[in-house]
């Protein structure tokens, strides 16, 4: 081998070692190794992070995404948000209004309209919205309740269950 042939040699093998030393400090991990590895948002007993300060329910599951709900005085806001980890994305949908049926912890079951209120800042509309409000006197001081429902998500009509103030995850 001449002594043009050994630094080439040379260079290259610098090179690798260089790329080796990259790859291992930025954190790449073999697609095997982060199957078996998961981030713990993506765990089903994972905790997920409710951005508004509620409690958030899986719907159907938690991959489709969450209802993160929250009372203040007697006005029950919903805001519909992303599956696994991803609670601080909301999820727009097209209806108008959502109809729950609420059942108080110890009182009998009531019918609560929630109705579109969309973020002008996020450029949102009626039909075209991730928050909705529902206002009655009966809520005030309500501690505990569970609620179902149905509401239009990602091209289909999809089942609410709300379990507040713990949340709802059948995963």
């Amino acid at each position: 081998m001449n002594y043009t042939n050994l630094r080439v040699a040379m260079i290259i093998g610098t090179l690798f070692a260089v790329g080796a030393m990259a790859a291992a400090v930025s954190g790449c991990r073999s697609a095997k190794k982060q199957e078996a590895n998961p981030p713990a948002a993506s765990q089903p007993q994972g905790k997920h992070e409710a951005h508004h300060g509620g409690c958030l329910n899986a719907i159907e599951t938690c991959a489709v995404g969450h209802a993160e709900v929250k009372i203040e005085g007697d006005v029950l806001r919903c805001w519909l948000v992303g599956g696994e980890g991803n609670t601080d994305k909301s999820i727009r949908v097209t209806d108008p209004r959502i109809t729950l049926a609420v059942t108080p912890e110890g009182g009998a079951e009531k019918t609560l309209v929630l109705e579109a209120r969309p973020n002008e800042l996020a450029e949102e509309t009626v039909g075209d919205c991730s928050c909705f409000e529902g206002k009655a006197p009966w809520l005030a001081g309500v501690k505990k309740f569970d609620a179902v429902g149905t509401v239009n998500l990602k091209g289909q009509p999809r089942p609410i269950k709300i379990e507040y103030p713990d949340g709802y995850d059948p995963d």
